[in-house]
């Protein structure tokens, strides 16, 4: 292959003098130079760098011994507070000492053996116990508070944990402690006095080095009057601790200097010996302390001599070898310059041969006028499956990929125009069996000097394995996400069809609490509600517990009455205990009376699920429900609440799993009792989630006790007057006098649904059917609605962009928006609540849950809006009451195939005449809904379809058409995720709504 050749002109004799200095003699005094300004900076760099380590270990060794001696402070400190707190052991047994005339001998001697239990495990050196007269209780090892009485004192009058200082004790031992109050900060019970001996706890510490040294040490100083006194052992002194002090006016001692305040490295100092030393201070936190790192400078600062003759020793030798193989060179250059030119061109073409033939990639070189090839190494032969010998000459169109074919000539024709430097495109080729391999090419051009035009070098990978790991990652990653999605369908379906008997059960109850019943009849009615509202959300906990362990559950604190709480569980678990011959009692005679703040709703299911718990392991006997609180601010309290039983215990090895996810106390209690072994699990997220903890103590035969505190809120008036929710009660008359609501969806059925709704509860509506047009309405009359009940899926202007709009645009930021959607997982509720709704109501929509979702929000302006006696539909036509007319309108409802009767009967309030003109609407409105939604996808128009679905999901749930409903949710869905195989299920739809239309034509 022609290459490039380089040619060596021949030497001028004329020139030889100056060629010889610009070649040999100047480079070599540069070459000089350089080394000795070199050996200079190098010198002066690491003689600091030595300072500077030397610095630096004296700093890292007096901070590492500082920090240990704070730390062993600071355990002796907790260890003080833990063991001598409020409600520790050693503290209630005291109390209970002074409580009985301090005449309890057997207390007392209980006191001292658990004093010296811990004592021995904390590694105490002594002990004293004095009560607030500060007599002596009791004394453990050589503990004398005699010299610290004052102190001890003044503690008792201000109550905290004093460090008592390095001193000699009586028999001459060096020691330090602290004095800490019994008991609370508020009222201490007495004084404990801790000691510990230096040389055993503090000594070792200060004294050890970490590496070999002869003259480095530590030591630990404190300021006396004019002095500063040595504290520990010194290495150079035979004085013992406590015993040397040297004067202040001393300016290059170290430890004089450290006690004036200067503090870190300080230089030029000599120790108590008079040496010349480099030193290191570091203040001991929470203590007269200060800590001193000393070492002789003849010693640190050893390494920087033997570097500096190093260095000399070095430059001399280096010198002596540059001017050799100056020298050296400049004999045999002469005899190389006849070489230099032959042994370029040999080497140059020897290298580009080795380079090219063992590439461990693909090298091909194309002709620039015909894009030929016109050389390709082994390497790319082996990738494309052909001999090299049939290469030359192949146009590369013939071993490519049709369909890549012209993305590469493309590249090639820019190349040869010069519209770019060069290129890099992935393709395939095909070998000759017919198989296919992926290649990434990378183009550029080349010049031969002995070619006038330029050459095309194409070097080829094979990425066929890359490609396939990506084909086998994005399916992987396709089946994850899919079966992800699989995963929310099925908790998101679980939970609709749990939820589905226990709305039926509440929907019921109300209903039923509207007629005429009995005192009796009707508390049994409430009682139902109430348990089915608890059950429902008990439920929908259970099924959520994968959202627990995510971190998605929220806690929301709200006004509640502890007593109303109690009541409910004595009422509700009363009954199951009394089945099983228990008595079930509620201890609250120290329970807060006043509302609190916090989330009742879960207070009262983790009680509800100890007390159950309680109530299943209980044979005989009783269970009793224990409330406590205490004050813990102003308004702040913890509250406490046991539950105890006399049942079958639990032992101490299935304590520490107890309250893990599918955990019993063993297999047997399973069987015999039953349970998913959730709820524990479930009640310590809760009580965590609401920032208190959890807990059991049992003994197996005896009984359990599962307490848990929380830390909640007492309501001022104000707050009750801001904070405290509607009262919970169903007004006979319309709950929504006077209000006007706008009401925005893109079904006119739905629009009317919710219109005769607002007008049932006495509230006027105005409709609109996108979100463009409630903006303009809503710019035009800003104080023109009480609320707005916003649909989420909409053509022209979706809910969440107009919700947008109407918070930043309008500045409509107290106007109450309630989203409206027929999408009920988390992240679709989240979404409409980040675009500025207030709440959210489900579809479909429940009548009741929507009149006292709306009356939490609308807050009605002008009572001129109601009607002067009451509203329209709040009667009757004929005399009849409500309840009357909704009953004989049920039995009236018609029964369609498709349609769910009871269910529709119940969420329409038994209104007949809204149905069927819902029922006509639907028709109307949807009968060729699957048609238009075939031509949008056929126009790729998915995202209208998918709107489209999801007005026909939203109006059949409505009608209670839950079939229809369901299945145009699916197709919605399966547009979201991009799918095109929809014929057969648009198909049965359709099928679908023509059964309906056909089964309701008589109706209509």
């Amino acid at each position: 292959m022609p290459s490039a050749t380089l040619t060596t002109p021949p030497a001028n004799p004329a020139d030889g003098a100056p060629s010889l200095w610009l070649r040999f003699i100047l480079p070599l005094v540069l070459i000089s130079l350089l080394m000795s300004a070199t050996g200079v900076v190098g010198y002066r760099y690491l003689s600091e760098e030595i300072r500077r380590e030397t610095h630096r270990t004296l700093a890292v060794i007096a901070e590492q011994k500082r920090e240990q001696i704070e730390n062993s402070l600071h355990e002796t400190r907790i260890d003080a507070q833990s063991y001598f707190a409020t409600d520790s052991r050693f503290e209630s047994l005291f109390a209970a000492w002074l409580a009985g005339g301090r005449q309890d001998g057997e207390r007392l001697e209980r006191m001292r053996s658990h004093l010296v239990e811990v004592a021995q495990r904390r590694g105490w050196g002594g002990l004293a116990v004095l009560d607030t007269a500060l007599q002596p209780v009791l004394r453990i090892g050589g503990a004398d508070i005699g010299p610290h009485a004052a102190l001890a004192a003044d503690l008792l009058a201000h109550p905290r944990i004093e460090l008592v200082d390095l001193h000699r004790d009586a028999a001459g031992t060096v020691q330090y402690g602290v004095l800490a109050p019994i008991g609370g900060d508020d009222a201490p019970t007495g004084v404990v006095y801790l000691t510990w001996k230096a040389d055993e706890s503090l000594y070792p510490l200060v004294e050890s080095w970490p590496v070999p040294t002869r003259t480095a040490e530590t030591y630990l100083v404190r300021r006396d009057a004019d002095g500063v006194r040595f504290l520990t052992p010194l290495r150079h002194a035979q004085e013992p601790a406590l015993a040397l002090t040297r004067a202040l006016d001393a300016p290059a001692l170290p430890a004089a200097r450290a006690v004036q305040g200067s503090l870190g490295i300080l230089e030029n100092g000599l120790d108590y010996r008079g040496v010349p030393v480099l030193a290191y201070a570091a203040a001991v936190g929470g203590t007269p302390w200060l800590m001193l790192a000393e070492i002789d400078e003849r010693e640190a600062y050893a390494g920087i001599r033997s570097m500096a003759w190093a260095t000399a020793l070095l430059m001399g030798l280096g010198l002596l070898l540059v001017y050799s193989a100056g020298y050296l060179l400049w004999r045999r250059d002469q005899q190389r310059q006849e070489l230099v030119a032959l042994q370029a061109q040999r080497a140059a073409e020897a290298r580009f041969r080795v380079i090219f033939e063992q590439a461990p990639l693909g090298v091909v070189l194309l002709d620039s006028d015909s894009g030929r090839i016109s050389e390709a190494n082994a390497r790319f032969a082996e990738i494309i499956g052909r001999p090299v010998a049939s290469l030359a000459g192949l146009d590369p169109a013939r071993i490519t990929h049709p369909e890549d074919v012209h993305a590469g000539l493309d590249e090639l024709e820019r190349l040869r125009h010069g519209a770019s430097a060069g290129y890099r495109l992935n393709k395939r080729y095909l070998r000759p069996d017919g198989s296919i391999v992926w290649a990434s090419l990378t183009g550029a051009p080349v010049q031969v000097d002995s070619e006038q035009a330029p050459r095309h070098l194409v070097i080829v990978e094979d990425i066929s394995a890359r490609k396939e790991m990506e084909e086998r990652l994005r399916q992987a990653t396709a089946t994850a996400e899919a079966a992800n999605a699989a995963k929310s369908e099925f908790l998101a379906h679980m939970s609709h069809e749990i939820r589905t008997p226990m709305n039926a059960v509440l929907g019921l109850a109300q209903v039923l609490e509207r007629e005429p019943l009995a005192p009796g009849q009707r508390d049994m009615v409430e009682r139902i509600r109430s348990a089915g509202q608890s059950l429902l959300a008990i439920l929908n906990d259970v099924l959520d517990l994968s959202k627990i362990e995510a971190g998605q559950l929220r806690i929301e604190p709200r006004p509640f009455e502890l007593g109303v709480l109690l009541a409910n569980v004595d009422s509700l678990m009363g009954q199951a205990a009394r089945a099983k011959g228990l008595a079930l009692h509620v201890e609250a005679a120290h329970a807060p009376q006043e509302p609190l703040l916090g989330d009742g709703l879960r207070i009262e299911q983790v009680l509800f699920n100890l007390t159950g718990n309680a109530i299943k392991f209980t044979e005989r006997g009783e269970v009793t429900v224990h409330v406590d609180a205490r004050d813990t601010g102003q308004q702040d309290l913890r509250l406490r609440i046991e539950v105890r039983d006399t049942g079958i215990g639990i032992g101490a090895e299935a304590l520490g799993r107890l309250f893990a996810p599918f955990a019993q106390a063993d297999a047997g209690i399973a069987r015999r009792f039953g349970g998913t072994g959730l709820g524990l699990s479930i009640c310590k997220r809760l009580v965590e989630l609401m920032g208190g903890e959890i807990g059991v103590d049992s003994q197996p035969g005896v009984g359990s006790t599962f307490w848990f505190e929380l830390p909640l809120q007492r309501l001022s008036a104000d707050q009750m007057r801001s904070l405290a929710p509607r009262p919970v009660t169903r007004p006979r008359g319309p709950r929504l006098q006077g209000a006007h609501l706008l009401v925005v969806d893109d079904s006119a059925m739905n629009r009317d649904l919710v219109e005769r709704a607002l007008r049932l509860e006495g509230a006027t509506a105005t409709l609109a059917a996108d979100g463009q047009q409630a903006v303009q309405l809503l710019k035009t009359r800003p104080d023109g609605f009480d609320a707005v009940l916003m649909d989420v899926q909409m053509p022209v202007m979706d809910g969440l962009s107009a919700t947008r709009a109407i918070r930043a645009e309008l500045g409509l930021h107290d106007l109450p928006v309630i989203a409206f959607t027929a999408g009920v997982r988390d992240e679709q509720q989240a979404a409409a609540r980040a675009a500025g709704a207030n709440d959210v109501l489900p579809k479909p929509m429940d009548l009741e849950q929507m009149a006292v979702l709306l009356a939490q929000w609308v807050r009605p302006r002008r009572a001129a809006r109601a009607t002067t006696a009451s509203s329209p539909a709040a009667h009757v036509p004929g005399g009849a009451s409500a309840g009357d007319a909704a009953d004989e309108a049920r039995d009236a409802f018609p029964v369609i195939d498709g349609i769910d009767r009871e269910r529709a009967a119940q969420r329409l309030a038994g209104d007949r005449s809204m149905f069927l003109s819902l029922l006509q609407m639907f028709v109307e409105d949807n009968a060729n809904a699957v048609a238009e939604a075939r031509s949008e996808l056929a126009r790729g128009e998915r995202d209208a379809a998918g709107r489209r679905l999801h007005t026909l999901a939203s109006n059949a749930g409505f009608l209670c058409a839950l079939d229809l409903m369901a299945a145009a949710r699916a197709l919605e869905e399966a547009i979201d995720r991009g799918e095109t195989a929809l014929d057969t299920a648009l198909a049965e739809l359709a099928q679908q709504i023509d059964d309906l239309v056909t089964a309701s034509a008589p109706w209509r």
